[in-house]
């Protein structure tokens, strides 16, 4: 998204006031600013009517949110600094886009459950049966599309995770598609999720066949093995874990060895109503083993965030940013 520099410095003022609401300096700049142009007081006005949408009573801890006129102030030529403040702004300004689109968050799986055979909404998990009789578990913002007819076998994964148990069945393959890659088994339990991405494929019991996309070759996985397929350049990274461990969320755990930050900040959007956003992607390409718990997000979060020297802030209950300490 390109950044507007007004909006951006709209909020860049509302985070200062926040963190010292009673600075005599700090509000003769920002009263200053709102009185330069027409187009400041706009953006004002934008920020706190999305502030509010986010659950915080206002910029001034508790004071009014004024949104008229600006309070006369001599001209200070303060300006808001950019220290650490810049960039969390910049990030919070990208919550005005995110905001248009909250009705979608809010209905089970988002824009993605729009023409879903079953879909979640967040920290929702829902079982499904289909109609070989195989069973579908649905993690949080997911939705899914199934099709059963002239011998075939198909779900498709639209967004989010799933956890399958297939019957049985040799004459009759069942393929679960997410995006362009294709998991083709005949009777087994595995897991596997789409985050925009990638696409994680992981086996807890049987034999299954991955293909990935762009012509890459056919992976044969066991009951352990995992798979990530980086669904931008069809790459395909293998590993294994304990295969008790495949589909952990289904009891409220989340395990992970040697995974990013920005994966997973992705696996916890499903259980965190709102948006958490990491504000360097430095800090989201970290890498952390660990396991949490997805029924306290916030607290998993911080815990995950303290050894790769990360800090976590949350604006009203829809807005959690994760930055780089210091």
């Amino acid at each position: 998204m390109a950044e507007d520099p007004v909006l951006e410095a709209a909020f860049d003022w509302l985070l200062q006031l926040q963190e010292a609401p009673d600075d005599p300096a700090i509000r003769a700049g920002w009263a200053a600013w709102r009185r330069s142009d027409p187009a400041h007081e706009a953006a004002w006005a934008r920020v706190c009517a999305t502030w509010r949408d986010l659950g915080e009573a206002g910029p001034l801890r508790g004071a009014p949110v004024q949104v008229g006129p600006a309070p006369v102030a001599r001209d200070t030529g303060v300006v808001p600094p950019r220290r650490a403040l810049r960039r969390r702004a910049m990030m919070a300004a990208a919550a005005v886009v995110v905001a248009m689109v909250a009705v979608a968050s809010v209905r089970p799986g988002g824009f993605a459950g729009l023409g879903a055979d079953a879909a979640t909404g967040v920290a929702e998990t829902r079982r499904v049966v289909l109609d070989d009789g195989s069973r579908v578990e649905l993690d949080g913002r997911t939705a899914i599309r199934s099709r059963f007819d002239d011998g075939r076998r198909e779900v498709t994964l639209i967004d989010g995770g799933a956890f399958f148990d297939v019957m049985p069945d040799p004459a009759r393959p069942f393929i679960v598609r997410a995006g362009d890659v294709a998991v083709t088994v005949t009777g087994t339990t595995f897991d596997v999720a789409a985050d925009g991405g990638r696409v994680v494929v992981e086996v807890a019991s049987g034999t299954v066949r991955v293909a990935p996309a762009r012509g890459r070759r056919v992976e044969q996985l066991a009951a352990g093995d995992r798979l990530v397929v980086d669904t931008a350049s069809g790459a395909v990274t293998r590993g294994r874990l304990a295969p008790e461990d495949v589909g952990a969320w289904r009891d409220g755990r989340l395990f992970v060895s040697d995974a990013t930050v920005a994966e997973v900040v992705a696996e916890l959007r499903r259980h965190q109503p709102g948006w958490i956003v990491i504000t360097d992607a430095a800090l989201g390409a970290r890498r952390v083993t660990g396991l949490y718990d997805l029924r306290d997000p916030q607290r998993a979060l911080k815990a995950m965030m303290r050894p790769v020297g990360g800090e976590v802030r949350a604006f009203g209950p829809l807005l959690t940013l994760v930055t780089a300490a210091g």
